[in-house]
């Protein structure tokens, strides 16, 4: 992890650099900022092109006091080591899955909670509702990183070299890579599967060495990170609904005069509904593309099998993340 904390500071513009004292004056004498974002995904993948997006509306709108540099594909390490390197001060922004949080605050497993968020327009209206800004003062408050933007994924279904998914008793000893978050891990030894806990950048190796018998993500997820060339199937289990954050460094962010502030709140919130309107529009379309690639894609019109199997989760995780919590996206 060194390493990686090293090459982030190491490719770090000199403005990023010199932010603590102010930033960096440009040629007509004007502070000029560095962002550099950190994201584990391709080019091709629906939360990075919501990056770009971000970068070129913050561009313009500070008529290049701001620049933004997008690191994808991994290059400055995974989302556990981005959280690190925002409270370390070495990386200004980044893409966070809500799993990695729950680490840092219990709150935030919420999200992990199976079948919890009906869909994502139920899990968009909870966080408009307030529960957004809950999730985000809290998560500042315990490690000082905000987030100014949720981009929402499509329902999490199941890719598989060995079998398909039907009802719950096909996990049964299932080798199945996940995210490092507590409830998932729990989640699956419910339903009976062996979970491996590993990074998204671990991800395809695990699956083409058959270190897992499978994974599971948004349907978009498999098409941009070509993992539908190591596995066979994709059940349309839709678990989990979870949103990815536009994370930044509070530190960084609070150093920034109030009229840039205010732009990268608003591309924030433009980005990350960017990228969950590119989501759920590219679905269908994704799951065709998957089957026109040699993937065989199979519903799951009962999921009562999955959901009993899974309800005792409810009540054991009750006192860890709220009962509000859980009460705001089940009422």
């Amino acid at each position: 992890m060194f390493a990686v904390f090293a090459a982030a500071a190491v490719l770090l513009p000199a403005s990023a650099v010199s932010l603590a004292a102010g930033g960096q004056a440009d040629s007509g004498g004007a502070q000029t900022y560095a962002i550099t974002m950190g994201t584990p995904s391709n080019p091709e993948d629906n939360c990075v092109r919501a990056f770009f997006y971000f970068e070129e509306l913050v561009e313009k709108n500070s008529r290049g006091k701001l620049s933004v540099d997008v690191k994808h594909s991994g290059y400055l390490g995974s989302h556990r080591d981005y959280m690190e390197q925002m409270r370390m001060g070495s990386l200004q922004a980044a893409e966070v899955n809500v799993a990695v949080l729950s680490a840092f605050d219990p709150k935030f497993m919420a999200f992990d909670l199976p079948y919890i968020s009906k869909s994502v327009s139920h899990l968009q209206g909870v966080l408009d509702g307030g529960m957004g800004k809950l999730f985000a003062d809290s998560l500042e408050a315990a490690v000082g990183v905000k987030i100014l933007g949720w981009m929402i994924r499509s329902p999490r279904n199941m890719y598989i070299s060995t079998r398909p998914v039907v009802s719950a008793n096909d996990f049964e000893g299932m080798r199945v890579r996940i995210m490092e978050s507590p409830v998932m891990t729990r989640t699956f030894t419910l339903l009976g599967a062996v979970p491996v806990p590993l990074s998204a950048n671990e991800r395809y190796m695990a699956l083409q060495t058959k270190v897992v018998d499978a994974a599971e993500n948004s349907t978009s997820l498999v098409i941009a990170q070509k993992e539908y060339e190591v596995t066979k199937y994709l059940s349309r289990t839709e678990h989990f609904i979870s949103p990815n954050i536009i994370a930044f460094d509070s530190k960084f962010f609070n150093n920034l005069p109030a009229d840039l502030q205010k732009i990268l709140v608003e591309a924030g919130d433009a980005a990350g509904r960017f990228a969950t309107k590119l989501d759920t529009e590219s679905e269908a379309g994704a799951l065709q593309e998957l089957t026109r690639l040699g993937m065989i894609v199979n519903d799951c019109p009962d999921k009562s099998s999955f959901i009993q199997k899974v309800s005792p989760i409810y009540a054991e995780y009750r006192d860890r993340i709220g009962g509000s919590i859980i009460n705001a996206f089940t009422r």
